[in-house]
């Protein structure tokens, strides 16, 4: 998945650079701002062509249906994890500091393949307050988001489109060096 992402962005930003290349050379004006535009609108093209936060029904630990869809107009980290996981295990208390150190983004943690029972024991033996737990007891959200491993932590935008992606435990530093450059 994240190769096929990235050579996929790849060559959709060598097409978009070649185009830009091509009306540039072809304009009079090649003044600092009408290349500052240019350069938006292959930003813009760039995120159209980024996947989109998917539209899963989950469940909350309550047992209330959620949809991530609920979360556009903000940007979401999204973790896929497991209680069984020892690198998810790790890098929950590193969650749970970022929610506080950035408020204005959604941190959606969603529970692959397990019961709110289990999810809920490891919550509270670790004594970790997590807001956006929810569950997806068939991991479809794994299956939708073509990956293989856990943790992977997704980035997208308030648009809702996908802007990084992180496989494995992801530590503070990491967080915040993508958050700062994608948020």
């Amino acid at each position: 998945m994240i190769t096929m992402f990235t050579q996929s962005l790849r060559l959709l930003l060598i097409a978009a650079a070649s185009l830009l290349l091509m009306v540039g050379c072809n304009q009079a004006d090649n003044s600092e701002s009408s290349l500052a535009s240019q350069a938006l609108g292959t930003d813009k093209l760039a995120q159209q062509a980024a996947p989109a936060l998917p539209d899963l029904q989950l469940e909350t630990l309550e047992g209330r249906s959620a949809h991530l869809s609920a979360y556009v107009g903000t940007p979401v980290v999204l973790n896929l994890w497991a209680t069984w996981c020892p690198p998810c295990r790790r890098e929950m208390p590193v969650l749970e500091q970022a929610q506080t150190v950035f408020p204005d983004v959604a941190f959606v943690l969603v529970n692959q393949g397990e019961s709110v029972q289990q999810a809920k024991a490891f919550l509270e033996s670790e004594g970790l307050n997590l807001t956006d737990v929810l569950l997806d007891p068939t991991s479809e959200a794994m299956a939708t988001m073509r990956t293989g491993g856990l943790p992977t932590t997704f980035f997208f935008n308030a648009q809702g489109r996908m802007v990084d992606v992180h496989l494995g435990e992801i530590t503070m530093a990491e967080l915040e060096d993508k958050i700062s450059r994608h948020f």
